[in-house]
């Protein structure tokens, strides 16, 4: 789930090796051969917090430079070759991209998120079948459903593809998994009615599943209904208390409610099951920004960044935060670096428009407006087409 505050918000306005000691030889010994040390194993959470520090520090090369020989040395380490798979994509230089993904998919097929990445790579290169082929194979995972959505549409064929997905529901009623796949797609085209009936189906036939509760309680909030979707969450807590999906999504419910002082032991709690939870970590901060304390929220925000660089909500509220207290360079710094890494947000477009033209830079304002303007948020480009119409005239 992500909050309806972080639209509200738009709107509103390595460390050191060391070396082994040598033994000393006895006097009377002939010198034996220089003994070769063995080589240092790199430490893989020290590379990727590194590659991660460098991406927040707008380093993007730096990342690059320093994780490429470490991944080269260890395929095995999915995590780090998506993230270089990651940054390659963002430079862009698809070839590398490429070959680094599908070298973690050779290894472990199965490997939703890495197929998922390389239909976004084959969708922006208008792959089309090689696009879907690999979003096909991430499934279930919400990012692969929403890539579907966008390669088919850019296909001309979602009507057909939506029809497809409506046919297997009726042929198979009480088949979950097509009520869930079209519950996504209806989701990802902000059919939020529709998407509600489908998650409901599902629900109605798995309601022991904690993903099933999810789902639905995201749609719910979507449509506003923040007070159903905590019924759900609290039955699949119920069902499974350290579900990390439900726990920090029940938090920001009560966010969406302003009520942070029931938000903040959920959020607490999911941060204590993943210590560099995202969305916990953001969570947080926007808890203090609430209570007035910004400069801890933005520490918040800034642990959020290092612990994945590649999303953009931490951006934003740091932004925010920056523009809020007039820092308009560091709030700049704050909504490039999340643009260099999510460059369709309409959210960080608009917000750097703001900026801009707070402090009177109109020409890149209205580039920025008219970039917001052209995302895919309803409500992120009604807000930019109307401040561009009130900028003064080029």
């Amino acid at each position: 789930m992500r909050p309806l505050r972080h639209l509200v918000a738009a709107l509103a306005l390595a460390g050191s090796l060391m070396t082994p000691a040598l033994a000393a030889v006895p006097a009377a010994s002939p010198a034996p051969a220089p003994a070769t040390a063995a080589p240092a194993v790199p430490d893989a959470a020290l590379v990727l917090d590194t590659a991660r520090g460098k991406v927040a520090a707008g380093n993007t090369k730096g990342a690059i430079d320093g994780l490429a020989p470490y991944v080269a040395q260890h395929p095995e380490d999915a995590a780090a070759g998506r993230l270089l798979g990651d940054l390659y994509f963002r430079v862009p230089d698809y070839a590398r991209a490429e070959k680094v993904w599908k070298a973690i998919v050779a290894l472990s097929p199965d490997d939703r998120e890495t197929h998922s990445r390389l239909g976004s790579l084959y969708a922006v290169q208008d792959r089309v079948s090689e696009a879907i082929f690999e979003f096909q194979k991430s499934l279930p995972s919400r990012s692969g459903y929403a890539g579907l959505v966008m390669i088919h549409k850019r296909a001309g064929d979602l009507p057909q593809y939506i029809a497809k997905l409506q046919d297997a529901t009726e042929k198979s009623p009480f088949e979950a998994g097509a009520w869930t796949e079209l519950g996504q797609a209806r989701r990802s085209m902000r059919q939020y009615d529709t998407a509600l009936e489908a998650f409901t189906r599902v629900v109605g036939i798995r309601p022991g599943s904690c993903t099933a509760r999810v789902d639905l309680a995201n749609v719910l909030v979507d449509l506003h209904r923040v007070d159903p979707a905590i019924v759900h969450l609290k039955v699949c807590l119920q069902n499974d208390a350290y579900f990390y999906p439900a726990v920090v999504n029940l938090g920001e419910a009560y966010l969406e409610k302003g009520d942070a002082g029931t938000a903040r032991p959920y959020l607490d709690r999911a941060l204590s099951l993943r210590p560099e939870g995202t969305e916990a970590l953001v969570d947080i901060g926007y808890v203090y920004d609430m209570q007035g304390d910004w400069k801890t929220a933005v520490t918040y925000y800034n642990r959020a960044i290092r612990a994945d660089p590649m999303r953009p909500e931490a951006y934003i509220d740091l932004g925010y935060d920056y523009n809020e207290h007039r820092f308009f360079p560091l709030a700049e710094a704050a909504f490039i670096k999340g643009i260099s890494v999510a460059a369709e947000d309409g959210r960080l477009h608009y917000l750097l428009a703001v900026t801009y033209n707070l402090q009177g830079k109109i020409a890149l304002a209205r580039v920025e407006y008219q970039r917001a303007i052209a995302s895919e948020e309803p409500d992120v480009a009604r807000a930019a087409q109307a401040e561009l119409a009130l900028l003064p005239p080029s």
